[in-house]
């Protein structure tokens, strides 16, 4: 089997590879809401993005210069709303499990750090040698399954939802 499963380019912008393309994220805030504190992870809101400034956030905290809500992110995380699956299996996962969930665990962390919508939700062990893992983003599911292939060969498939901003990536080795 090939690097990746075959995907075709319809040549449209946003339909690459299946992707049903840009969709209104309902847990996003409404345009026009400004200077937000978010009460779970402490990422501010600014000029329409989230992300993560830990002095800002102690200043911020408790004053009335910005808003207290609670960010999408920590809401998907609430509401079980995962936009990506990850499932990892085989006779090699179950050998090396240990060190591919730290893998997993350490990419998780280094895209945190640039981008605080991509988090993962849960990890899942359902049998002996399979792992489930949710993601808040349907980017972050690629990524870690690309990132585990990249680490250890094996078979990737990658399936994009055709109605909803959803994908389930499955790696076995």
């Amino acid at each position: 089997m090939g690097r990746y499963q075959d995907r075709k380019w319809s040549g449209e912008k946003g339909k690459k590879f299946g992707h049903a393309g840009r969709t209104e994220d309902p847990y996003f805030l409404e345009e026009g809401q400004e200077a937000a504190l978010c009460t779970g992870c402490q990422a501010l809101y600014q000029n329409k993005r989230w992300f993560f400034d830990e002095k800002a956030a102690k200043k911020l905290a408790g004053t009335n210069k910005v808003r207290e809500v609670t960010c999408p992110t920590c809401r998907k995380i609430k509401d079980r709303y995962p936009e990506g699956i990850l499932t990892l299996s085989g006779e090699f996962f179950r050998e090396r499990q240990q060190e591919i969930v730290t893998l997993i665990e350490n990419e998780a962390a280094r895209v945190r750090a640039r981008s605080v919508q991509d988090r993962i939700m849960n990890m899942n062990q359902e049998d002996w040698d399979k792992l489930v893992i949710e993601t808040t983003t349907e980017k972050l599911a690629q990524h870690l399954g690309r990132a585990v292939y990249k680490a250890y060969k094996g078979e990737l498939d990658i399936r994009w939802s055709e109605m909803d901003k959803f994908v389930r990536v499955y790696w076995k080795r």
